[in-house]
């Protein structure tokens, strides 16, 4: 991916941390981690062998797949079998969810892919609204709490030869996702419900990256503008997909991930940032903790955590993937 090799500079922690020097300074947050298995995938003992993992190793937050649901949501309504099978689907992911709520976790959905935007950008749109049915349709603790949307469009073939033009579709469909979301808020059963992105450290345009986009009458890094749709929802986050695994140094995970949070320091947002950390077996190996202990990831989660919990923005670290972590030595 890009996000490998593009290297971007380190800015200061000063207007950040005075401005958070004002706020009480919450309890440090849990880790999220991405569950690549649709919740029909996973016998409940398994699943509850698998929160146990997670509760035990500091994970609080889980990105659930729904692309069962959502696929299934997507067929025509006439479809033979259709609603038999989303019947199925729900009570899968009620069963999930009700079990990591009485662990003391929060599940958001999670879905996405490259081809997200364009004409088929109306899946985030489908997803969120999805989310929120169900959530009016089941008891408190089987509700979701957020749904979380990894759209990469720049791992497609001929997006960054696009230029502006790709990264314009991009946030267009984010900021229909934003509209979708905004009017479930007001939903008693979705009234504390969660927004997040994932997003690649080098949208801030710094180095080598590519440059700011103009988009609503603004020129800016294409983070800004995704920061700037954000910003006045509480219930808002980005995952800046900071991966390295080292934190060191001007090309190390603190480094790429400081640009976001001076920006939303800046402006005062009221969204959160997770600084997101990869586990799977990828390529190169420096953006991957695959391979290390988790002894050693926690090493280093620990110095991200001090390097940005001075900023109110700051949510916690999630781990890709979930399977790859478990599997890690100790």
């Amino acid at each position: 991916m890009l996000a490998a090799v593009l290297a971007v500079a380190g800015g200061s922690l000063t207007v950040g941390a005075a401005t958070a020097s004002a706020w009480h300074r919450p309890p440090r947050p849990g880790m999220a981690a991405y569950e690549w298995h649709n919740a029909t995938d996973l016998p409940i003992a398994e699943v509850r062998q698998r929160l146990d993992f997670m509760r035990a190793n500091g994970f609080r937050t889980v990105y659930l797949e729904l692309g069962d649901y959502l696929e299934a949501a997507d067929q025509p309504e006439d479809t033979p079998g259709r609603q038999e099978r989303l019947h199925q689907i729900r009570q899968a992911i009620r069963r999930f969810v009700a079990t990591a709520t009485s662990l003391g976790f929060e599940v958001h959905a999670l879905g996405g892919g490259p081809t997200w935007i364009g004409e088929l950008s109306y899946l985030g749109r489908l997803l969120v609204r999805l989310v929120g049915r169900y959530n009016t349709m089941v008891r408190p603790k089987e509700r979701l709490k957020g749904v979380q949307l990894d759209i990469e469009p720049y791992a497609e073939e001929g997006f960054l030869e696009r230029g502006e033009e790709g990264f314009v579709d991009y946030l267009d469909t984010l900021s229909g996702i934003v509209r979708a979301y905004r009017p479930l808020r007001r939903q008693y059963a979705n009234r504390h419900l969660q927004l997040g992105f994932a997003i690649p450290f080098w949208f801030d345009a710094e180095g080598d990256a590519p440059g700011p986009v103009r988009f609503h009458g603004a020129v800016k890094p294409a983070v800004h503008h995704i920061i700037d749709l954000v910003r006045w929802l509480r219930g808002a986050y980005l995952v800046v997909m900071s991966y390295r695994n080292f934190t060191d140094g001007d090309n190390g995970s603190i480094a790429h991930a400081r640009n976001e949070f001076d920006y939303a320091s800046e402006i005062g947002a009221r969204c959160g940032l997770v600084v997101g950390q990869q586990y799977a077996d990828v390529q190169p190996a420096s953006i991957t903790f695959h391979g290390f202990t988790r002894s050693e990831f926690q090493e280093a989660a620990d110095a991200i955590t001090d390097a940005f919990e001075g900023y109110r923005q700051f949510r916690g670290l999630s781990v890709d993937d979930l399977d790859s972590y478990m599997a890690a030595l100790p």
